[in-house]
């Protein structure tokens, strides 16, 4: 429910848009409010669930994302939409570092926690790969509200699951960077303000300039609060790896295309006349090429290497936006640029490779906690700033073409610095 919330949302917002008389600016923020408190409290909720035992957090988790999306299917106007998607990405934080520890308990043996983990991909891909098929029937047949109601059964089932087992996890006594916390979450608020409100109000709005003065001062201030704590919530001395720096740049750039990919092009659809069903339809090569590929990557990266196979995904990322950039979104350009798309999108397990070699093993859960808070940021960021291209209908010709030059970057970074002769790891955090 946690992944389906993101690719459905995406083929509804247009509907969501006409429904309740809103703009591309507000859209943005129903679609970012979720991902922005994602990212923000996705590192300090893995602390968080260790202090206070991961099953108690992910009931908790539960109950905020089970009626948020009450609340988001029953708002009337887009100020609770928002506001309820807010509270949803809180609930989906706390689930997620949570829901891995207690899997962690549950197959203690190392063969049966595998075939368990892989599952639980598995279901993910699959959310993935139906996302948008799943949101665009639901919006012809029924209406956007359907979406959020959708979550609640699967909600309860778990949480009735949840609350007749028990865990015998040990709580932890670790600290929470509440300072680091706060600090984080105003820089990147005030940037994704400034980046969705500038083409609105105009980049020389007193608003913008000063919560754009903002989002400097206080993402200033959070490194220099990472400097100095004793348990900070981003151990800045992991950014001496090269390689670690790399992963978490390709991460951030992978992650703004790809999502940025499954943002643009359902507005661009509808404003040619396209159904929900039609453009939920369209959608599917290219969350099928990600989850057939990512699943092979492996195989492919034993054979080829795992330079090659990321920077080559990433450069067939490019090659697909640049392509519907050029040629327009007629069926053939579709199909072909989001098979093209989709295998950019896949190189995600290449960056994870990178990132956990790069970091001593004590560290692993911190060093995978920054990537996925990296690349939650580069959602969110990626949300922001294609939306301010989005304003004629029927055309994404600005938001592929920065798609395309994400997708580059994060190939030259991938040839650059993952996967050379000598992996760079941190010794001491």
């Amino acid at each position: 429910m946690v992944a389906l919330d993101i690719t459905a949302l995406n083929v509804a917002l247009p509907s969501i848009g006409h429904d309740l008389a809103t703009g591309m600016d507000r859209l943005q923020w129903i679609a970012g409010a979720y991902t922005l408190m994602f990212a923000s409290l996705l590192l300090s909720a893995g602390a968080l669930s260790d202090r206070l035992g991961a099953r108690k957090v992910f009931l908790f988790a539960l109950l905020v994302f089970t009626s948020s999306s009450v609340a988001c299917g029953l708002a009337q106007g887009v100020v609770e939409l928002i506001v309820a998607r807010a509270i949803q990405g809180i609930g989906a934080a706390l689930m997620l570092p949570s829901s891995m520890a207690l899997l962690v308990e549950a197959y203690p043996d190392p063969k049966a926690r595998a075939k368990a983990v892989a599952l639980w991909g598995g279901i993910s891909a699959l959310a993935l790969v139906s996302g948008p098929l799943l949101g665009g029937v639901l919006v012809e047949l029924v209406d956007w509200r359907s979406i959020f109601y959708l979550n609640v059964p699967f909600c309860l089932i778990a949480l009735g699951y949840c609350a007749v087992c028990s865990s015998h996890l040990a709580v932890q006594p670790r600290s929470i960077d509440w300072a680091g916390q706060m600090l984080s979450a105003l820089a990147l608020v005030s940037l994704i303000f400034a980046l969705i409100e500038g083409p609105v109000w105009g980049w020389g709005s007193p608003w913008v300039i000063a919560t754009s003065l903002v989002a400097l001062v206080s993402g200033a201030a959070f490194i220099y609060s990472q400097q100095v704590q004793r348990e900070p919530m981003l151990p800045l001395n992991l950014f001496e790896s090269r390689t670690f720096s790399a992963a978490i740049g390709a991460g951030f750039l992978q992650t703004l295309a790809y999502y940025g990919s499954l943002f643009a092009l359902p507005f661009a659809m509808q404003g040619q006349g396209q159904t929900p069903v039609v453009i939920g339809l369209a959608m599917i090569p290219m969350t099928i090429a990600t989850g057939v590929m990512a699943s092979l990557s492996g195989r492919l990266s034993n054979a080829f290497g795992a330079r090659s196979v990321g920077a080559a995904g990433m450069l067939c990322g490019a090659l697909g936006a640049a392509l519907l950039a050029l040629y327009g979104m007629d069926r053939v350009t579709l199909v072909l640029g989001g098979l093209l798309i989709g295998l950019g999108g896949a190189t995600l397990p290449v960056i994870v490779g990178a990132c956990l070699a790069s970091v001593p093993s004590g560290k692993v859960g911190v060093g995978s906690g920054v990537l996925n808070a990296a690349r939650q940021c580069g959602g969110v960021t990626g949300i922001a700033l294609l939306g301010a291209t989005l304003e004629e209908p029927g055309r994404a010709t600005g938001a592929l073409s920065i798609i395309a030059l994400s997708f580059v970057a994060a190939a030259l970074l991938t040839v650059l610095r993952l996967y050379t002769d000598e992996v760079d790891v941190v010794t001491e955090c």
